[in-house]
Protein backbone atom coordinates (compact mmCIF):
# COMPACT_ATOMS: atom_id res chain seq x y z
CA UNK A 1 0.00 0.00 0.00
CA UNK A 2 1.86 3.53 -1.05
CA UNK A 3 2.34 5.98 1.88
CA UNK A 4 -0.33 8.25 0.25
CA UNK A 5 -2.89 5.64 1.55
CA UNK A 6 -2.17 5.52 4.68
CA UNK A 7 -2.11 9.51 4.78
CA UNK A 8 -5.27 9.76 3.30
CA UNK A 9 -7.10 7.56 6.40
CA UNK A 10 -5.32 9.49 9.11
CA UNK A 11 -6.71 12.60 7.53
CA UNK A 12 -9.88 11.50 7.81
CA UNK A 13 -9.54 10.49 11.42
CA UNK A 14 -9.19 14.11 11.49
CA UNK A 15 -11.93 15.17 9.33
CA UNK A 16 -14.09 13.66 12.24
CA UNK A 17 -12.56 15.01 15.09
CA UNK A 18 -13.37 18.53 13.51
CA UNK A 19 -16.77 18.30 12.34
CA UNK A 20 -15.90 18.33 8.36
CA UNK A 21 -17.39 16.75 5.45
CA UNK A 22 -14.30 17.51 3.53
CA UNK A 23 -10.94 18.54 3.07
CA UNK A 24 -9.55 20.77 0.10
CA UNK A 25 -5.58 20.04 -0.91
CA UNK A 26 -4.41 22.54 -3.28
CA UNK A 27 -1.10 23.60 -5.00
CA UNK A 28 0.29 26.86 -3.36
CA UNK A 29 1.72 28.22 -0.33
CA UNK A 30 1.29 31.70 1.37
CA UNK A 31 2.70 33.74 -1.53
CA UNK A 32 1.06 32.32 -4.54
CA UNK A 33 4.04 30.57 -5.47
CA UNK A 34 4.04 28.28 -9.15
CA UNK A 35 6.49 25.99 -7.83
CA UNK A 36 5.95 25.25 -4.29
CA UNK A 37 8.95 24.81 -1.30
CA UNK A 38 8.23 21.34 0.44
CA UNK A 39 6.69 23.10 3.59
CA UNK A 40 3.73 23.74 1.74
CA UNK A 41 4.04 20.84 -0.45
CA UNK A 42 0.62 19.41 1.21
CA UNK A 43 -0.93 18.32 -1.61
CA UNK A 44 1.88 16.33 -3.01
CA UNK A 45 2.58 14.96 0.62
CA UNK A 46 -0.80 13.56 0.91
CA UNK A 47 -1.29 12.22 -2.55
CA UNK A 48 1.82 11.23 -4.16
CA UNK A 49 1.55 12.83 -6.93
CA UNK A 50 4.29 15.34 -7.71
CA UNK A 51 3.25 17.56 -10.76
CA UNK A 52 3.19 21.76 -10.07
CA UNK A 53 -0.47 21.53 -10.31
CA UNK A 54 -3.48 19.71 -8.72
CA UNK A 55 -6.10 19.94 -6.30
CA UNK A 56 -7.05 17.23 -4.24
CA UNK A 57 -10.52 16.73 -1.99
CA UNK A 58 -10.79 14.13 0.37
CA UNK A 59 -14.04 13.19 1.90
CA UNK A 60 -15.35 10.26 4.04
CA UNK A 61 -15.80 7.91 1.30
CA UNK A 62 -14.01 9.77 -1.37
CA UNK A 63 -10.57 11.06 -2.30
CA UNK A 64 -10.26 12.59 -5.80
CA UNK A 65 -7.49 14.82 -7.48
CA UNK A 66 -8.02 17.33 -10.55
CA UNK A 67 -4.99 18.06 -13.00
CA UNK A 68 -4.88 19.01 -16.48
CA UNK A 69 -3.99 16.94 -19.49
CA UNK A 70 -0.41 17.89 -18.70
CA UNK A 71 -0.42 15.44 -16.03
CA UNK A 72 -2.60 12.88 -16.82
CA UNK A 73 -0.36 10.33 -17.30
CA UNK A 74 2.10 11.18 -14.47
CA UNK A 75 -0.91 11.37 -12.07
CA UNK A 76 -2.62 7.97 -13.23
CA UNK A 77 1.03 6.49 -12.55
CA UNK A 78 1.62 8.52 -8.92
CA UNK A 79 -2.01 7.77 -8.20
CA UNK A 80 -1.78 3.97 -8.44
CA UNK A 81 -2.87 1.96 -5.32
CA UNK A 82 -3.65 5.00 -3.34
CA UNK A 83 -7.55 5.08 -3.48
CA UNK A 84 -7.14 8.81 -5.02
CA UNK A 85 -9.98 8.85 -8.12
CA UNK A 86 -7.89 10.93 -10.82
CA UNK A 87 -9.97 13.49 -12.60
CA UNK A 88 -9.12 14.86 -15.48
CA UNK A 89 -9.95 18.31 -15.54
CA UNK A 90 -10.86 19.71 -19.00
CA UNK A 91 -12.11 16.56 -20.51
CA UNK A 92 -15.61 15.52 -21.30
CA UNK A 93 -18.05 14.87 -18.58
CA UNK A 94 -15.51 15.89 -15.53
CA UNK A 95 -16.97 18.61 -13.26
CA UNK A 96 -14.23 20.98 -11.63
CA UNK A 97 -13.20 20.67 -8.37
CA UNK A 98 -15.33 23.66 -7.04
CA UNK A 99 -18.49 22.67 -9.07
CA UNK A 100 -18.25 18.89 -7.67
CA UNK A 101 -17.97 20.14 -3.74
CA UNK A 102 -20.76 22.76 -4.00
CA UNK A 103 -23.41 19.78 -6.28
CA UNK A 104 -21.60 16.72 -3.61
CA UNK A 105 -21.48 18.16 0.14
CA UNK A 106 -24.95 18.45 2.03
CA UNK A 107 -26.31 21.87 3.07
CA UNK A 108 -24.81 22.50 6.77
CA UNK A 109 -21.97 20.88 6.05
CA UNK A 110 -18.36 22.62 6.31
CA UNK A 111 -15.40 21.99 3.79
CA UNK A 112 -11.91 23.21 5.21
CA UNK A 113 -8.62 24.18 3.71
CA UNK A 114 -5.75 25.86 4.88
CA UNK A 115 -6.29 29.83 5.25
CA UNK A 116 -2.14 30.13 5.23
CA UNK A 117 -1.84 28.86 1.44
CA UNK A 118 -5.76 29.87 0.11
CA UNK A 119 -4.76 32.88 -2.18
CA UNK A 120 -8.11 35.65 -0.80
CA UNK A 121 -9.16 35.44 -4.31
CA UNK A 122 -9.83 31.45 -4.79
CA UNK A 123 -11.48 32.51 -1.10
CA UNK A 124 -13.60 34.74 -2.72
CA UNK A 125 -15.12 31.92 -5.49
CA UNK A 126 -15.00 29.08 -3.13
CA UNK A 127 -17.37 31.28 -0.96
CA UNK A 128 -19.61 32.18 -3.82
CA UNK A 129 -20.24 28.47 -5.03
CA UNK A 130 -20.24 27.03 -1.56
CA UNK A 131 -22.59 29.85 0.85
CA UNK A 132 -25.37 29.67 -1.37
CA UNK A 133 -25.95 25.72 -0.98
CA UNK A 134 -25.51 26.85 2.67
CA UNK A 135 -22.04 24.70 3.05
CA UNK A 136 -19.30 26.26 4.96
CA UNK A 137 -15.85 27.07 4.75
CA UNK A 138 -12.95 27.01 7.50
CA UNK A 139 -10.15 28.24 6.72
CA UNK A 140 -8.45 28.05 10.42
CA UNK A 141 -7.34 25.12 10.19
CA UNK A 142 -4.55 22.82 8.57
CA UNK A 143 -5.37 19.06 8.85
CA UNK A 144 -2.44 17.70 6.54
CA UNK A 145 0.20 19.96 9.18
CA UNK A 146 -0.97 17.55 12.19
CA UNK A 147 -0.89 14.29 10.64
CA UNK A 148 2.62 15.41 8.72
CA UNK A 149 5.18 14.87 11.84
CA UNK A 150 8.36 14.87 9.71
CA UNK A 151 6.84 18.13 7.82
CA UNK A 152 10.03 20.36 6.33
CA UNK A 153 11.07 23.49 8.04
CA UNK A 154 10.95 27.08 6.10
CA UNK A 155 13.92 27.21 3.59
CA UNK A 156 16.41 29.62 4.05
CA UNK A 157 18.85 30.35 1.33
CA UNK A 158 21.26 33.00 1.47
CA UNK A 159 19.94 36.53 0.07
CA UNK A 160 22.01 38.29 -1.90
CA UNK A 161 21.56 41.65 -4.15
CA UNK A 162 21.23 41.59 -8.07
CA UNK A 163 24.47 43.78 -9.08
CA UNK A 164 23.22 43.65 -13.00
CA UNK A 165 19.87 45.27 -11.92
CA UNK A 166 19.89 49.00 -13.66
CA UNK A 167 17.17 50.38 -11.70
CA UNK A 168 18.14 51.48 -8.07
CA UNK A 169 15.42 50.09 -5.42
CA UNK A 170 14.60 53.37 -4.94
CA UNK A 171 14.09 54.23 -7.74
CA UNK A 172 11.92 51.67 -8.07
CA UNK A 173 10.15 52.33 -4.67
CA UNK A 174 9.35 55.99 -5.81
CA UNK A 175 7.51 55.02 -8.95
CA UNK A 176 5.55 52.33 -7.07
CA UNK A 177 4.56 55.09 -4.51
CA UNK A 178 3.48 57.01 -7.69
CA UNK A 179 1.15 54.41 -9.05
CA UNK A 180 -0.47 53.96 -5.45
CA UNK A 181 -1.36 57.25 -5.35
CA UNK A 182 -2.86 57.82 -8.78
CA UNK A 183 -5.32 54.43 -7.46
CA UNK A 184 -5.79 56.16 -4.38
CA UNK A 185 -4.02 53.99 -2.00
CA UNK A 186 -2.09 54.99 1.39
CA UNK A 187 -0.42 51.86 1.42
CA UNK A 188 0.37 48.39 -0.59
CA UNK A 189 0.60 44.74 0.81
CA UNK A 190 2.07 42.10 -1.28
CA UNK A 191 3.55 38.20 -0.95
CA UNK A 192 4.41 37.68 -3.78
CA UNK A 193 7.83 36.77 -3.99
CA UNK A 194 9.39 37.66 -7.72
CA UNK A 195 7.32 41.29 -6.63
CA UNK A 196 9.55 41.80 -4.07
CA UNK A 197 12.81 40.62 -5.44
CA UNK A 198 12.13 42.75 -8.45
CA UNK A 199 11.45 45.96 -6.62
CA UNK A 200 14.45 45.42 -3.53
CA UNK A 201 16.94 43.91 -6.22
CA UNK A 202 17.79 41.32 -4.32
CA UNK A 203 17.53 37.38 -4.77
CA UNK A 204 17.31 34.04 -2.78
CA UNK A 205 16.77 30.34 -4.06
CA UNK A 206 13.84 29.47 -1.52
CA UNK A 207 12.12 28.53 -4.57
CA UNK A 208 13.00 25.98 -6.92
CA UNK A 209 13.82 27.34 -10.17
CA UNK A 210 12.78 31.17 -8.92
CA UNK A 211 15.73 33.48 -7.72
CA UNK A 212 13.39 34.49 -4.91
CA UNK A 213 13.33 34.51 -1.04
CA UNK A 214 10.70 34.40 1.35
CA UNK A 215 9.07 37.58 2.20
CA UNK A 216 6.62 39.81 2.65
CA UNK A 217 5.77 43.73 1.70
CA UNK A 218 4.54 46.43 3.40
CA UNK A 219 4.57 50.09 1.80
CA UNK A 220 3.26 53.51 3.24
CA UNK A 221 3.75 56.29 2.42
CA UNK A 222 6.94 57.32 4.45
CA UNK A 223 8.05 53.73 5.02
CA UNK A 224 8.50 50.30 3.26
CA UNK A 225 8.85 47.04 5.29
CA UNK A 226 10.60 43.75 4.00
CA UNK A 227 9.58 40.98 6.43
CA UNK A 228 12.09 37.99 5.62
CA UNK A 229 14.61 35.65 7.12
CA UNK A 230 16.99 37.83 8.95
CA UNK A 231 19.57 35.43 9.49
CA UNK A 232 19.86 34.79 5.41
CA UNK A 233 20.73 38.85 5.04
CA UNK A 234 24.00 39.65 4.86
CA UNK A 235 24.87 41.98 7.53
CA UNK A 236 26.34 44.49 4.63
CA UNK A 237 23.35 44.67 3.07
CA UNK A 238 21.08 45.80 5.42
CA UNK A 239 22.52 48.81 5.30
CA UNK A 240 22.34 49.63 1.86
CA UNK A 241 18.66 48.54 1.94
CA UNK A 242 17.77 50.97 4.53
CA UNK A 243 19.23 53.97 2.59
CA UNK A 244 17.33 52.84 -0.33
CA UNK A 245 14.18 53.07 2.30
CA UNK A 246 13.44 49.68 2.97
CA UNK A 247 13.28 48.52 6.65
CA UNK A 248 14.08 45.27 8.12
CA UNK A 249 11.65 43.01 9.71
CA UNK A 250 10.98 39.04 10.37
CA UNK A 251 9.29 37.15 8.21
CA UNK A 252 6.65 35.68 10.61
CA UNK A 253 6.26 39.63 11.58
CA UNK A 254 3.82 40.32 8.80
CA UNK A 255 0.59 39.64 10.12
CA UNK A 256 0.87 41.82 13.54
CA UNK A 257 2.15 44.44 11.09
CA UNK A 258 -1.24 44.21 9.14
CA UNK A 259 -2.82 43.87 12.16
CA UNK A 260 -1.31 47.45 13.67
CA UNK A 261 -2.44 49.41 10.52
CA UNK A 262 -4.76 52.63 11.14
CA UNK A 263 -7.08 53.81 9.28
CA UNK A 264 -6.08 54.00 5.74
CA UNK A 265 -6.54 52.89 2.14
CA UNK A 266 -4.79 49.75 1.32
CA UNK A 267 -4.17 48.33 -2.14
CA UNK A 268 -3.88 44.62 -2.42
CA UNK A 269 -3.94 42.05 -5.08
CA UNK A 270 -6.44 39.51 -3.92
CA UNK A 271 -4.49 36.84 -6.60
CA UNK A 272 -0.90 36.90 -4.24
CA UNK A 273 -1.94 37.55 -0.58
CA UNK A 274 -3.51 34.46 1.34
CA UNK A 275 -7.08 34.93 3.14
CA UNK A 276 -4.77 34.48 6.64
CA UNK A 277 -2.66 37.57 5.72
CA UNK A 278 -5.76 39.30 4.03
CA UNK A 279 -7.83 38.36 7.87
CA UNK A 280 -5.40 40.17 9.99
CA UNK A 281 -6.50 43.29 8.30
CA UNK A 282 -8.40 45.45 10.69
CA UNK A 283 -11.87 46.76 10.08
CA UNK A 284 -10.76 50.48 10.25
CA UNK A 285 -8.71 49.85 6.97
CA UNK A 286 -10.23 50.70 3.62
CA UNK A 287 -8.93 47.69 1.07
CA UNK A 288 -8.71 48.56 -2.49
CA UNK A 289 -7.92 45.25 -4.58
CA UNK A 290 -7.13 45.09 -8.07
CA UNK A 291 -3.85 43.73 -9.47
CA UNK A 292 -0.75 44.55 -8.02
CA UNK A 293 0.90 47.70 -9.82
CA UNK A 294 4.42 45.99 -9.63
CA UNK A 295 3.35 43.14 -11.52
CA UNK A 296 3.02 45.84 -14.42
CA UNK A 297 6.02 47.94 -13.75
CA UNK A 298 8.26 44.54 -14.04
CA UNK A 299 6.96 43.04 -17.06
CA UNK A 300 8.09 46.06 -19.32
CA UNK A 301 11.63 45.90 -18.86
CA UNK A 302 14.09 48.58 -19.42
CA UNK A 303 16.62 48.79 -22.87
CA UNK A 304 19.21 48.51 -20.58
CA UNK A 305 17.66 45.03 -19.19
CA UNK A 306 17.01 44.09 -22.46
CA UNK A 307 20.27 44.71 -23.60
CA UNK A 308 21.54 42.15 -20.42
CA UNK A 309 18.80 39.64 -21.65
CA UNK A 310 20.94 39.97 -25.34
CA UNK A 311 23.82 39.25 -23.81
CA UNK A 312 22.41 35.98 -21.79
CA UNK A 313 20.82 34.57 -24.96
CA UNK A 314 24.63 34.27 -26.43
CA UNK A 315 25.66 32.38 -22.92
CA UNK A 316 22.79 30.20 -23.58
CA UNK A 317 23.16 30.33 -27.64
CA UNK A 318 26.84 29.18 -27.10
CA UNK A 319 26.27 26.38 -24.31
CA UNK A 320 23.00 24.41 -26.70
CA UNK A 321 25.17 24.79 -29.53
CA UNK A 322 28.19 22.60 -27.23
CA UNK A 323 24.94 20.54 -26.32
CA UNK A 324 23.85 19.48 -29.81
CA UNK A 325 27.07 19.51 -31.43
CA UNK A 326 27.92 16.79 -28.55
CA UNK A 327 23.61 14.96 -29.40
CA UNK A 328 24.45 15.01 -33.07
CA UNK A 329 27.48 12.95 -32.56
CA UNK A 330 26.17 10.41 -30.42
CA UNK A 331 23.08 9.49 -32.24
CA UNK A 332 25.23 9.51 -35.09
CA UNK A 333 27.69 7.03 -33.48
CA UNK A 334 24.77 4.94 -32.27
CA UNK A 335 25.22 5.48 -28.36
CA UNK A 336 22.46 4.28 -26.42
CA UNK A 337 21.47 7.55 -24.62
CA UNK A 338 18.14 8.23 -22.71
CA UNK A 339 15.95 11.43 -21.50
CA UNK A 340 18.01 11.19 -18.62
CA UNK A 341 21.43 11.74 -20.57
CA UNK A 342 20.20 14.71 -22.07
CA UNK A 343 19.11 16.14 -18.89
CA UNK A 344 22.02 15.57 -17.45
CA UNK A 345 24.47 17.10 -20.74
CA UNK A 346 22.27 20.25 -20.90
CA UNK A 347 22.47 21.12 -17.38
CA UNK A 348 26.68 20.43 -17.70
CA UNK A 349 26.96 22.57 -20.65
CA UNK A 350 24.56 25.70 -18.89
CA UNK A 351 26.58 25.25 -15.81
CA UNK A 352 30.16 26.89 -17.78
CA UNK A 353 29.01 29.92 -18.25
CA UNK A 354 29.94 32.88 -16.28
CA UNK A 355 26.60 33.76 -14.39
CA UNK A 356 25.11 31.00 -14.04
CA UNK A 357 22.31 29.94 -11.30
CA UNK A 358 20.17 27.20 -11.86
CA UNK A 359 17.69 26.01 -14.21
CA UNK A 360 14.85 28.10 -14.86
CA UNK A 361 12.23 24.79 -14.53
CA UNK A 362 12.85 21.28 -14.45
CA UNK A 363 13.46 20.03 -17.51
CA UNK A 364 11.29 18.36 -20.73
CA UNK A 365 13.54 15.48 -22.67
CA UNK A 366 10.90 13.51 -24.15
CA UNK A 367 11.03 11.22 -26.81
CA UNK A 368 8.07 10.35 -29.50
CA UNK A 369 5.35 9.60 -27.57
CA UNK A 370 6.64 11.04 -24.37
CA UNK A 371 6.58 14.38 -26.44
CA UNK A 372 2.70 14.07 -26.50
CA UNK A 373 2.78 15.45 -22.64
CA UNK A 374 3.63 18.93 -22.95
CA UNK A 375 4.66 18.82 -18.89
CA UNK A 376 6.67 15.69 -19.34
CA UNK A 377 9.44 15.50 -17.27
CA UNK A 378 11.72 12.30 -17.47
CA UNK A 379 13.76 11.15 -14.52
CA UNK A 380 15.93 7.81 -12.88
CA UNK A 381 12.65 5.99 -12.57
CA UNK A 382 10.92 6.74 -15.70
CA UNK A 383 12.67 7.97 -18.62
CA UNK A 384 12.69 6.27 -22.61
CA UNK A 385 15.83 5.65 -25.15
CA UNK A 386 16.22 7.86 -27.93
CA UNK A 387 15.63 5.49 -30.47
CA UNK A 388 13.53 4.92 -33.40
CA UNK A 389 12.25 7.20 -36.61
CA UNK A 390 11.23 10.00 -34.35
CA UNK A 391 11.76 13.48 -32.62
CA UNK A 392 13.38 14.78 -29.61
CA UNK A 393 11.85 17.67 -27.80
CA UNK A 394 13.44 19.24 -25.28
CA UNK A 395 11.79 22.60 -23.69
CA UNK A 396 14.67 23.37 -21.64
CA UNK A 397 15.81 27.28 -19.28
CA UNK A 398 18.17 29.04 -17.11
CA UNK A 399 18.73 31.49 -14.84
CA UNK A 400 21.72 33.20 -15.32
CA UNK A 401 22.54 36.41 -13.34
CA UNK A 402 22.12 38.70 -16.59
CA UNK A 403 18.71 37.04 -17.55
CA UNK A 404 16.57 34.16 -17.63
CA UNK A 405 15.90 32.01 -20.90
CA UNK A 406 13.21 29.54 -22.00
CA UNK A 407 13.70 27.50 -24.92
CA UNK A 408 12.28 24.21 -26.89
CA UNK A 409 13.63 22.85 -29.97
CA UNK A 410 13.15 19.39 -31.58
CA UNK A 411 15.18 17.54 -33.20
CA UNK A 412 15.16 15.15 -35.53
CA UNK A 413 16.03 10.80 -34.47
CA UNK A 414 17.02 8.39 -37.46
CA UNK A 415 13.78 8.97 -40.05
CA UNK A 416 10.66 10.64 -38.80
CA UNK A 417 7.30 9.67 -40.82
CA UNK A 418 6.24 12.27 -43.03
CA UNK A 419 3.03 12.44 -41.16
CA UNK A 420 5.22 13.73 -38.37
CA UNK A 421 7.44 16.05 -40.71
CA UNK A 422 4.02 17.66 -41.94
CA UNK A 423 2.90 18.55 -38.28
CA UNK A 424 6.74 19.85 -37.46
CA UNK A 425 6.15 22.34 -40.48
CA UNK A 426 3.06 23.23 -39.43
CA UNK A 427 4.53 24.23 -35.82
CA UNK A 428 7.45 26.08 -37.47
CA UNK A 429 5.34 27.78 -39.45
CA UNK A 430 2.61 28.88 -36.76
CA UNK A 431 6.00 30.18 -34.60
CA UNK A 432 7.12 32.27 -37.70
CA UNK A 433 4.03 33.78 -38.26
CA UNK A 434 4.05 35.30 -34.92
CA UNK A 435 7.71 36.33 -34.72
CA UNK A 436 6.72 38.10 -38.27
CA UNK A 437 3.28 39.72 -36.84
CA UNK A 438 2.86 43.48 -37.82
CA UNK A 439 0.77 45.28 -35.10
CA UNK A 440 -0.34 48.96 -33.62
CA UNK A 441 1.86 49.62 -30.53
CA UNK A 442 -0.67 48.93 -27.38
CA UNK A 443 -2.48 45.88 -29.28
CA UNK A 444 -3.73 43.01 -26.52
CA UNK A 445 -2.03 39.61 -26.31
CA UNK A 446 -5.50 37.75 -27.22
CA UNK A 447 -5.55 39.80 -30.75
CA UNK A 448 -2.15 37.86 -31.16
CA UNK A 449 -2.73 34.43 -30.54
CA UNK A 450 -4.23 34.12 -34.07
CA UNK A 451 -0.91 34.86 -35.97
CA UNK A 452 0.24 31.81 -34.44
CA UNK A 453 -2.96 29.54 -34.57
CA UNK A 454 -4.18 30.22 -38.00
CA UNK A 455 -1.18 28.05 -40.07
CA UNK A 456 -2.08 25.26 -37.83
CA UNK A 457 -5.88 25.77 -38.25
CA UNK A 458 -5.14 25.49 -42.00
CA UNK A 459 -4.10 21.67 -41.17
CA UNK A 460 -7.37 21.39 -39.05
CA UNK A 461 -5.02 21.62 -36.03
CA UNK A 462 -4.62 23.54 -32.57
CA UNK A 463 -2.82 23.02 -29.71
CA UNK A 464 -5.03 23.76 -25.63
CA UNK A 465 -1.81 25.76 -24.09
CA UNK A 466 -1.03 29.30 -24.51
CA UNK A 467 0.74 30.75 -27.11
CA UNK A 468 3.25 32.64 -25.20
CA UNK A 469 4.11 33.84 -21.19
CA UNK A 470 6.03 36.53 -20.45
CA UNK A 471 9.44 35.96 -18.80
CA UNK A 472 11.18 37.60 -16.27
CA UNK A 473 14.37 39.19 -15.88
CA UNK A 474 16.95 37.14 -13.37
CA UNK A 475 13.31 36.03 -11.73
CA UNK A 476 10.47 33.79 -13.00
CA UNK A 477 10.50 31.77 -16.08
CA UNK A 478 6.83 32.48 -16.19
CA UNK A 479 5.68 36.10 -15.22
CA UNK A 480 2.13 37.07 -14.83
CA UNK A 481 0.10 39.17 -16.09
CA UNK A 482 1.33 39.66 -19.84
CA UNK A 483 0.55 36.06 -21.82
CA UNK A 484 -0.45 35.20 -25.03
CA UNK A 485 -3.34 33.37 -25.26
CA UNK A 486 -6.86 33.11 -26.59
CA UNK A 487 -7.98 33.40 -22.40
CA UNK A 488 -6.07 36.47 -21.99
CA UNK A 489 -8.39 39.22 -20.51
CA UNK A 490 -8.11 42.51 -22.35
CA UNK A 491 -6.33 45.06 -20.29
CA UNK A 492 -3.66 47.48 -19.58
CA UNK A 493 -1.27 44.52 -18.21
CA UNK A 494 -1.81 42.42 -21.99
CA UNK A 495 -1.09 45.69 -23.99
CA UNK A 496 1.89 44.93 -26.46
CA UNK A 497 4.28 47.55 -25.45
CA UNK A 498 7.79 47.46 -25.48
CA UNK A 499 10.12 45.97 -22.78
CA UNK A 500 7.85 43.23 -22.73
CA UNK A 501 9.83 39.59 -23.29
CA UNK A 502 7.28 36.95 -24.03
CA UNK A 503 7.74 33.29 -25.56
CA UNK A 504 6.67 32.16 -28.98
CA UNK A 505 6.11 28.63 -28.38
CA UNK A 506 2.72 27.21 -30.72
CA UNK A 507 3.01 23.41 -30.58
CA UNK A 508 0.67 19.86 -31.69
CA UNK A 509 0.43 16.83 -30.29
CA UNK A 510 -0.79 13.37 -31.23
CA UNK A 511 -1.20 11.47 -27.99
CA UNK A 512 0.70 7.99 -28.16
CA UNK A 513 2.69 9.05 -31.74
CA UNK A 514 4.48 12.47 -30.96
CA UNK A 515 4.70 15.75 -29.69
CA UNK A 516 5.76 19.62 -31.35
CA UNK A 517 6.62 22.43 -29.66
CA UNK A 518 9.42 25.08 -31.02
CA UNK A 519 9.41 27.81 -28.55
CA UNK A 520 12.00 31.28 -28.09
CA UNK A 521 11.86 34.84 -26.81
CA UNK A 522 10.87 37.75 -28.14
CA UNK A 523 10.17 41.20 -27.87
CA UNK A 524 8.19 43.75 -29.44
CA UNK A 525 9.71 46.94 -30.62
CA UNK A 526 8.54 49.94 -32.60
CA UNK A 527 9.04 49.88 -36.65
CA UNK A 528 6.98 52.37 -37.93
CA UNK A 529 4.96 55.30 -37.40
CA UNK A 530 1.89 57.38 -39.05
CA UNK A 531 -1.09 59.50 -38.43
CA UNK A 532 -2.73 56.00 -37.50
CA UNK A 533 -0.29 55.56 -34.27
CA UNK A 534 2.60 53.40 -33.81
CA UNK A 535 3.24 49.97 -35.55
CA UNK A 536 5.01 47.18 -34.10
CA UNK A 537 6.95 43.80 -35.01
CA UNK A 538 8.89 41.20 -32.67
CA UNK A 539 12.64 40.63 -32.32
CA UNK A 540 14.04 36.99 -31.36
CA UNK A 541 15.94 37.41 -28.53
CA UNK A 542 16.57 33.27 -28.12
CA UNK A 543 19.59 32.07 -30.34
CA UNK A 544 19.81 28.38 -30.82
CA UNK A 545 18.97 27.14 -34.62
CA UNK A 546 15.87 24.99 -35.77
CA UNK A 547 16.15 21.78 -37.28
CA UNK A 548 15.44 22.02 -41.09
CA UNK A 549 15.96 18.52 -41.55
CA UNK A 550 12.20 17.80 -40.14
CA UNK A 551 10.76 20.64 -42.73
CA UNK A 552 8.01 19.57 -45.70
CA UNK A 553 9.48 22.36 -48.06
CA UNK A 554 6.58 22.48 -49.93
CA UNK A 555 4.70 23.28 -47.42
CA UNK A 556 6.75 26.75 -46.71
CA UNK A 557 6.03 29.95 -48.03
CA UNK A 558 8.72 31.51 -49.84
CA UNK A 559 8.32 34.77 -47.32
CA UNK A 560 7.91 31.94 -44.00
CA UNK A 561 11.62 30.41 -45.94
CA UNK A 562 13.13 33.76 -45.99
CA UNK A 563 12.07 34.94 -42.67
CA UNK A 564 13.92 31.61 -41.19
CA UNK A 565 16.84 32.07 -43.10
CA UNK A 566 16.84 35.53 -41.67
CA UNK A 567 16.63 34.18 -38.19
CA UNK A 568 19.49 31.34 -38.83
CA UNK A 569 21.76 34.31 -40.17
CA UNK A 570 20.78 36.41 -36.91
CA UNK A 571 21.80 33.42 -34.77
CA UNK A 572 25.41 32.44 -36.85
CA UNK A 573 26.23 35.67 -36.76
CA UNK A 574 25.66 36.66 -33.05
CA UNK A 575 27.30 32.75 -31.29
CA UNK A 576 30.21 32.78 -34.20
CA UNK A 577 32.71 34.01 -32.21
CA UNK A 578 31.13 32.05 -28.70
CA UNK A 579 32.15 28.76 -30.14
CA UNK A 580 34.87 26.64 -31.15
CA UNK A 581 35.50 22.88 -32.55
CA UNK A 582 32.37 20.64 -32.57
CA UNK A 583 30.19 23.32 -31.55
CA UNK A 584 31.22 25.61 -34.14
CA UNK A 585 30.93 23.09 -36.67
CA UNK A 586 27.32 22.04 -35.40
CA UNK A 587 26.65 25.94 -35.72
CA UNK A 588 27.87 26.64 -38.91
CA UNK A 589 26.03 23.60 -40.73
CA UNK A 590 22.75 24.11 -38.72
CA UNK A 591 22.39 27.58 -39.97
CA UNK A 592 22.94 27.15 -43.77
CA UNK A 593 20.69 28.84 -46.12
CA UNK A 594 17.54 26.74 -46.29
Amino acid sequence: MPESASRIAKLREHLVKQGLSAWISITSDPHASEYVPGRWAERAWLSGFTGSYGILVVTASEALLWTDSRYWVQASRQLEGSGIALMKLGAPGVRGWIEWLSENLASGSSAGISGESLPLELETKLREALDPRGIALRTDLNLAAEIWTDRPALPHSRIYENTLAPEPAGHKLERLRGELAKKGADAFATSALDEIGWLTNLRGSDVDYNPVFLSHLLVLKDQAFVFLNEDGLPAKLRPKLEAEGFCIRPYDAFRDSLRALPALRLFIDPSVISSTAAGAIGRQVEIIRGMSPIALLKTRKTKEEIRLIEETMKKDGAALCRFYAWLEEELARGRALTEMDVVRRLHEERSRESGYVSESFGTIAAVGPNAALPHYTPDEAHCSPLAGDTVLLIDSGAQYQSGTTDITRVTAIHRPPEALRKDYTAVLRAHLHLLDAYFPEGAYASQLDTFARAPLWETDADFGHGTGHGVGFFMNVHERPYSISPRSLPSEATRTVEGVVVSDEPGLYREGRWGIRIESLITPEVRSESEFGRFMGFRALTLCPIDTRLIVARMMKSEEIALLNRYHRQVREALLDRVEGKALDWLVKSTEWF
